[in-house]
């Protein structure tokens, strides 16, 4: 079942999802598992593998709130996409949605400007409610733009409320998600070399493509003599 050429995500991929869903064990690592596999079913074949991302830093406040943060890099360690999953609880909390905004856009901050493409896209993900941010490594703006608080007032209880509002399960979620894969597939400056060369895996969060040594001599050679 490529995605490549799949109208929707397997039935089998939403049913693991549908009961992490009804899990009642711990909630920071319920959907681990599901995203492990819709990530290996996007980026498919036997050139990928997972593995858990690092603990949050110790000065940090994320332990808490933290769930699971992957990059896609390129075969040069570049950054071309970022995926941040929490649990569905926060979609209920003003404070946890603006807490949620805020790391992505700290993600941003720390990748942008090593992003190889003209856009970097991430999902910010609630459960299996998603957020689509954009943004552009020439001008390093973001979209959407911050929605501002007062210093002064009380988080109002309503701010971000709908911001999350596709589910990445549905026929819309899917189609967001192949347009993404695709545009970094069609745009990755070595990607268009060959695609057969790409090699990933995930190492402490960061999905990288490594290199297969005689594929990769392979195909430079074949790009040296424009073939």
């Amino acid at each position: 079942m490529p995605f490549d050429t799949d109208a929707d995500w397997p039935a089998p991929l939403k049913t693991i999802f549908e009961v992490s869903r009804a899990t009642l064990g711990t909630l920071e690592h319920r959907y681990y598992g599901p995203y492990d596999k819709l990530l290996n079913y996007c980026f498919n074949g036997f050139d990928y593998f997972v593995a858990p991302q690092a603990p949050p830093r110790n000065d940090t406040t994320e332990t808490v709130d933290f769930v699971v943060y992957l990059v896609v890099m390129d075969k040069r360690r570049q950054p071309v996409f970022l995926i941040e999953v929490k649990d569905d609880s926060h979609l209920e909390a003003p404070s946890k949605r603006v807490a949620a905004d805020l790391q992505m856009r700290a993600r941003f901050d720390d990748l942008l400007y090593k992003c190889p493409l003209p856009i970097l896209h991430g999902l910010s993900v609630m459960g299996t409610t998603m957020r689509v941010y954009s943004g552009d490594a020439k001008a390093m703006t973001l979209d959407p733009p911050r929605v501002p608080t007062s210093p002064d007032h009380v988080l109002d209880r309503n701010h971000l409320e709908g911001a999350w509002n596709v589910d990445i399960l549905s026929a819309r979620g899917f189609a967001k998600m192949k347009e993404i894969v695709s545009y970094i597939k069609t745009t990755s400056p070595d990607l268009n070399v060959t695609h057969q060369c790409m090699h990933l895996f995930l190492v402490e969060g960061w999905l990288i493509p490594t290199d297969a040594l005689t594929q990769d001599a392979s195909c430079g050679n074949r790009a040296e003599h424009g073939e």
